[in-house]
């Protein structure tokens, strides 16, 4: 039987200045560094793009900090193939909660507001968006499963919470990075930005096949109001909430969180909830619609890659 892998919490290293270039040494792979200098490069590109000043520095400013955020996980990557280094990637992880949420504040308290002024409609969602997911992604590992008492548990288990944590907080950075980028450079070609087709690939098709199957579940229960069907689907919503609805766009999970919690709310209350699975299942097909549309899947779902909207690119 594994022992618990600590029974006192280390405390974390001492955490960089928030919004500087400084980033922790660390030796990279020959493919993270391939990744650093191209995602430099596009970033560049699209600096150049920003003729509005003080959009330029908030912007540049918010870059700055997605590639220190990555440099971070770079580190917990490589610590993962050496079991002794638990404890570090959990100060780490305990170091990047602290600088991300320093990171949405200064999007919120003044990216947005510079945004407003430059009229840039776009940039302003995007912006609103990051700050929401990032908070959501935060949230969901350093309140629900990074919590007190994590280091006395196996270490199987805590390595596992440590690789789970490493793959949503990869995600959300780079879903981050490729979305303001995409606001600057429409035609970029997020796929590739990261060298991870084959993983973007498999998350798109999990995807699908999650949408298809609650929209399967949402429309059973149209049919047939039977408790235990309707209870079915609310796990079902709430199942897709807390698994593959990490890989659709930011901008849409605040969309699928509200009618989801207005279809949960009333079947849980007894009331008639038949217009608003109606209304949850037109937004789920529409979702459906734009993921098929990724370039990802244009080999699985022909002409999907014709699609001129950029979020269909991720």
């Amino acid at each position: 039987m594994s022992t618990p892998l600590a029974t006192t919490f280390q405390e974390p290293e001492p955490h960089l200045p928030l919004l500087c270039n400084e980033a922790p040494a660390d030796p990279k792979t020959e493919i993270q560094r391939a990744v650093q200098a191209n995602l430099q490069r596009e970033i560049g590109q699209a600096l150049k793009l920003i003729e509005y000043p003080p959009l330029r520095d908030v912007s540049q400013t918010i870059f700055t900090e997605l590639i220190r955020f990555f440099d971070w996980l770079d580190r917990i990557e490589n610590n993962l193939h050496k079991l002794d280094t638990l404890l570090e990637n959990l100060s780490l992880l305990e170091v990047l909660e602290f600088e991300a949420r320093a990171l949405t504040d200064y999007i919120e308290t003044k990216a947005i507001a510079v945004a407003t002024a430059s009229g840039n409609d776009r940039l302003n969602d995007v912006l609103d968006g990051i700050s929401y997911g990032i908070t959501h992604d935060l949230r969901r590992i350093f309140e629900r499963e990074l919590v007190r008492g994590v280091t006395e548990q196996s270490t199987p288990i805590v390595y596992g919470k440590i690789l789970h944590a490493h793959g949503l907080l990869t995600n959300c950075f780079q879903q981050s990075t490729i979305t303001l980028l995409q606001v600057f450079k429409p035609a970029m070609d997020a796929s590739a930005l990261f060298n991870d087709i084959e993983l973007r690939l498999q998350q798109s098709l999990v995807l699908c096949k999650d949408l298809s199957s609650l929209m399967r579940f949402v429309r059973l229960s149209q049919a047939n109001s039977d408790p235990d069907v309707l209870r079915t689907v609310t796990g079902r919503i709430l199942e897709f909430r807390d698994g593959s609805m990490q890989y659709l766009m930011y901008k849409d999970w605040r969309g699928y969180e509200s009618l989801a919690l207005e279809v949960i709310t009333a079947i849980e209350n007894n009331l008639d909830a038949k217009s608003l699975l109606h209304k949850f299942l037109c937004f789920l097909e529409v979702l459906y619609g734009h993921v098929k549309m990724r370039a990802v899947l244009a080999e699985n779902f022909p002409y999907s890659g014709d699609d001129a909207d950029p979020s269909a690119h991720f």
